[in-house]
């Protein structure tokens, strides 16, 4: 019964993620679209100080979103591991590179930032 349990608080949590990551996709696609308006020399929605701000906390967000999907693959990894299912082992692995992927992808956004100091690349995609 404490299974279940825990694979019901592990879904749950796997829902509060995916809802924040939602949110995020919307954050990146105003982001982009920003990034347009500012190629076709109009007024962005965002100054670049802001969208720099509100770039990086979308990846910190990212990155904590990948951690706790890793988290929960490496639980129900632990929960399905005396039942032998190969499947939540190639979840978890597809999960740790996803947390390497969304690590590289904060790095990269730091460095822009601080390289730039003020003026995004527009060809590092905003996800």
């Amino acid at each position: 019964m404490k299974k279940k349990s825990e694979e019901k608080d592990l879904l749950y949590l796997q829902i509060f993620g995916s809802l924040i990551f939602i949110i995020t996709i919307i954050v990146s696609i105003i982001l982009t679209y920003n990034n347009i308006e500012r190629t076709d020399k109009k007024k962005p929605l965002f100054n670049q100080k802001q969208e720099n701000n509100i770039s990086l906390t979308n990846r910190l967000i990212i990155t904590t979103i990948a951690t706790i999907f890793t988290y929960i693959s490496y639980k129900f990894y632990e929960i399905n591991k005396e039942k032998n299912d190969k499947i939540s082992k190639k979840e978890l692995i597809a999960s740790i590179f996803a947390l390497i992927s969304s690590l590289i992808l904060l790095k990269t956004t730091i460095e822009n930032i601080k390289r730039k100091s003020g003026d995004n690349d527009i060809n590092i995609p905003i996800i």
